[in-house]
C-alpha cells in the first residue's frame, strides 16, 4: 500500500521567494519518506538526549507491521549482529550493527539511529557550512524552555552569543547533539501552534542539507527525484550568526518531498574571508558517526537506478544492486555532496 505523509508548511518559509515550475522531467519516482537517519557512536546516549530534550520516543520500524504494536527496544551493543545483505547494501563488510527507531511528535516521518561496530568509522563533527553537513530542525512550543534544558545538559551551542536569537522565521538557536550532529531549535509562530495536533514540545520537524553548489544539488533532488522547489532566498546578517558566522551569506532553496509536505532546505554558503575552520566537504561512509541518510519510498526502482547511473551519480551499495527483503527492495545512492540517499521500493500489498 502506498504510504502518504502529510506535514504542515514551516513558519521558517517566511521571506522565501516563490519560484516557477522546474524544467520538464519525468514523473517523480519518489512517493514519500520513511525515515531520516544518522549514524551514532552510542545509541543509548543519543536516544537519551533526544528523549530528554525533545520528548522523542522509541518507535517501530516502518517495515515491522502494525505501527500500533509496541515500540522496538534498543538492542544491547553485545547483541549487535552481522548481516551479509546489509553489508552489501551499505558497503560495510565484516561489521556488526544495530538500529534505533524513534518518533517525534507532530512529525510524519520517522527518525532513526544506526550504530556500526567492528569497522573503521570517522567521527568528524560537521560545521554548518561544510558541504554534506545536515541539520535537523525542530520547531518547538517554547524555545527558551528547550534551550534551558540543552544548556543544563551541556549541549555545545554553535550560535554566536550562545543563546537563541531573533530571525525572520522566529527565535532560534543551533546546537550539537552528543554525536556532534547539528540541531536547530526554532520557536513556533502562532499559526503553526494552532495547527499542532499532538501534545509535546516538537510541533514540526524539517531537514537542512549544506551543499557546495545549489544548482548541482537541485539537479539531483529536483530533476532526478522530482522534489518540488517552493522558494529560494538569500540570508545575511543575524541568520549567519545563528549558524556560527559573523559574516558571509547563504542561499537557500526550500523543497518538499514528493507525496508529502515534508520540508527540505538546501543551503549554499559564501563564507567570510579566513573563516576558521574553512569549509571541508564530507565523503560520508554509512558507518561514520553523524552520517546523514534519507530513506525515501520510491516506485520503479530499476528504472530509477538506471537513470541515476546515466546521470553520473555514485552508489554506496555494492555494484549498485538492491537487496531484497520480504517487505521490499533497498539500495543506497550518494548525492553530489556525499549525503546518503536510500531508495526503498516496498513490496506490493
Amino acid at each position: 500500500m502506498r504510504r502518504r505523509f502529510l506535514a504542515r508548511a514551516s513558519a521558517a518559509a517566511i521571506a522565501l521567494t516563490t519560484v516557477g515550475p522546474a524544467p520538464a522531467h519525468a514523473a517523480s519516482p519518489v512517493r514519500g519518506i520513511f525515515n531520516w537517519i544518522h549514524g551514532t557512536g552510542n545509541a543509548e546516549r543519543a536516544f537519551a538526549f533526544y528523549h530528554d530534550m525533545f520528548g522523542i520516543e522509541l518507535a517501530r520500524s516502518p517495515f515491522a507491521g502494525s505501527a500500533a504494536a509496541a515500540p522496538e527496544p534498543i538492542r544491547p551493543a553485545a547483541q549487535a549482529g552481522p548481516d551479509p545483505l546489509v553489508w552489501d547494501l551499505t558497503d560495510t563488510h565484516g561489521s556488526r550493527f544495530r538500529t534505533v527507531f524513534m518518533r517525534a511528535p507532530n512529525t510524519p516521518f520517522g527518525l532513526e539511529l544506526s550504530e556500526f561496530f567492528d569497522i573503521a568509522r570517522s567521527d568528524r563533527a560537521p560545521n554548518p557550512w561544510d558541504p554534506g553537513a545536515s541539520t535537523l530542525v525542530f520547531t518547538v512550543r517554547d524555545v527558551d524552555a528547550v534551550a534551558a534544558r540543552l544548556k543544563a545538559r551541556g549541549a555545545p551551542v554553535m550560535t554566536l552569543g550562545g543563546t537563541a536569537i531573533t530571525t525572520p522565521g522566529g527565535r532560534a538557536v543551533l546546537v550539537r547533539d552528543p554525536d556532534g550532529c547539528l540541531i536547530e531549535v526554532r520557536q513556533a509562530l502562532p499559526p503553526s501552534l494552532a495547527q499542532a495536533r499532538e501534545p509535546g514540545d516538537v510541533i514540526e520537524t524539517s531537514i537542512g542539507v549544506t551543499v557546495a553548489s545549489l544548482s548541482r544539488a537541485r539537479e539531483f533532488y529536483e530533476r532526478l527525484l522530482g522534489f518540488a522547489v517552493t522558494g529560494t532566498r538569500t540570508v545575511r546578517g543575524t541568520e549567519m550568526r545563528l549558524r556560527g558566522l559573523s559574516g558571509g551569506t547563504l542561499t537557500e532553496a526550500a523543497m518538499t518531498v514528493p507525496g508529502t509536505a515534508v520540508r527540505i532546505v538546501l543551503s549554499e554558503f559564501t563564507l567570510p574571508t579566513a573563516t576558521t575552520p574553512p569549509a571541508k566537504r564530507f565523503d560520508w561512509k554509512l558507518q561514520d558517526v553523524g552520517s546523514p541518510q534519507f530513506q525515501l519510498e520510491v516506485s520503479g526502482l530499476d528504472a530509477l537506478i538506471d537513470r541515476t547511473k546515466r546521470a553520473g551519480y555514485r552508489f554506496l551499495s555494492v555494484g549498485a544492486k538492491p537487496i531484497q527483503r520480504p517487505f521490499g527492495r533497498f539500495v543506497f545512492a550518494i548525492d553530489p555532496d556525499g549525503v546518503l540517499v536510500e531508495f526503498v521500493e516496498p513490496t506490493a500489498r
